[in-house]
């Protein structure tokens, strides 16, 4: 069956993900048409657990998944294990006393319940009393409404809080100051960190190594030495080079060895990972993944687009697409101290060439913005391929995280 997914983190309060909404939809084209919540939610169970592997979706965190009227009347939600979602009970729900039973029988069993959109309506109590997790429109309700109720029920009921829609640093603050417990919202897709970083600065060595590559010859020995002189580089290489995602079956204990195992084109790529990953604090942790699962899988749409020779450069357009946002600095001003191809840059800069057509495709993708997806979609991949590469991307992110 052709899927697709986009998946937007949650955060708590320390920015750890708590776990992740899912929205599933059988196409592209005008996916509204014909399909409503509860053939939505159908799929995306269906999917979710009979095609893909969940945890690979998640990261081996939370599913929240939405549930229509009927589909909790109907008990839709004993099918899935009550220890990877939460059951979201969307806005449109009435609070009948077939749902209020339907519900309270969820939780005898153990499953944890969201209330979607709330809005502090009167005749709600008995969905408040219910639901552990409580979603708030932060761009909806008045923010004084919000601090009245957050205060009320924090101090006579035992919920957790969680502010969605949150797009500014400014709002993420506010919510915080509020009491919220949780966080979601195109925020946190596009982070914008405080602190500026110089490039050059965050791995002179890694720098030279990327010079030295892109010499017509590159020298092995020299890349060695420099590798063999700097002890975290070293550590990360042979540990690298020695896990499961790189296939080696013999242990590998020397650099040489190491940079020969993998080739010139995955030594680039395993330096830029360790560019981008110097930059990573606890607040872009999951942009910064986020990111090198977008470069993979630039480089995969790459070799199904039959253009394998230039998969380099899908691949580092895709991981440093957001440095801008990560370095709070200008893109331009980024680009010029990074050794990368002159159609990287204008892909980078928002020129109109083969990358930076699939790139916006991705971006697209990953907000679930599928009308313009649609539009953006001339280049020809089968729907099932598009999403099996996804979970290629998600699972080599995963065992990255070395």
């Amino acid at each position: 069956m052709e899927v697709y997914v986009a998946r937007q983190p949650i955060f708590n309060r320390d920015m750890g993900v708590h776990g992740y909404e899912l929205l599933y939809r059988r196409s592209l084209n005008n996916f509204y048409e014909g399909l409503d919540d509860k053939q939505a939610t159908a799929e995306l169970i269906n999917n979710s657990f009979l095609v893909f592997q969940l945890d690979e979706l998640t990261s081996g965190t939370t599913a929240f998944i939405n549930f229509s009227e009927e589909l909790l009347e109907r008990e839709i939600p004993l099918l899935l294990p009550k220890e990877k979602v939460v059951v979201e009970i969307l806005e449109q729900v009435e609070p009948t006393e077939s749902v209020i039973r339907a519900c309270n029988s969820l939780k005898e069993k153990g499953y944890v319940l969201a209330l979607d959109d709330y809005e502090f309506q009167d005749n709600y109590s008995s969905l408040i009393e219910i639901a552990d997790i409580i979603k708030i429109d932060f761009q909806r309700v008045n923010y004084d409404k919000q601090r009245e109720m957050l205060k009320l029920y924090k101090e006579n009921y035992d919920k957790v809080f969680l502010a969605e829609k949150i797009e500014t640093r400014e709002e993420h603050k506010l919510a915080m100051d509020m009491g919220y417990d949780l966080f979601q919202g195109y925020f946190y897709c596009k982070p914008i960190i405080s602190r500026g970083v110089e490039i050059g600065g965050l791995h002179t060595n890694a720098i030279q190594i990327l010079n030295e590559l892109n010499k017509d010859e590159p020298d092995y020995q020299k890349i060695t030495e420099i590798i063999e002189k700097d002890l975290d580089l070293t550590y990360k290489l042979l540990k690298a080079v020695n896990c499961v995602f790189f296939g080696s079956r013999k242990k590998i204990y020397s650099i040489k060895q190491a940079l020969i195992r993998f080739g010139l084109e995955e030594i680039r790529k395993w330096i830029f990972i360790i560019i981008l990953k110097e930059i990573k604090v606890l607040e872009n942790d999951e942009f910064i993944k986020n990111s090198l699962i977008r470069g993979k899988l630039m480089e995969l749409f790459s070799i199904e687009l039959g253009i394998k020779q230039r998969h380099l450069e899908f691949f580092l357009t895709g991981i440093f697409s957001s440095i801008d946002k990560l370095l709070n600095r200008e893109m331009e001003e980024i680009i010029c101290d990074l050794p990368l191809t002159s159609d990287v840059k204008d892909a980078l800069l928002g020129r109109e060439n083969e990358i930076r057509q699939v790139l916006d495709f991705i971006l697209c993708f990953e907000v679930a913005n599928w009308n313009h997806v649609d539009e953006l979609l001339s280049f020809k991949l089968e729907k099932e391929v598009i999403m099996s590469n996804y979970i290629k991307a998600l699972k080599w992110v995963s065992n990255l995280e070395y």
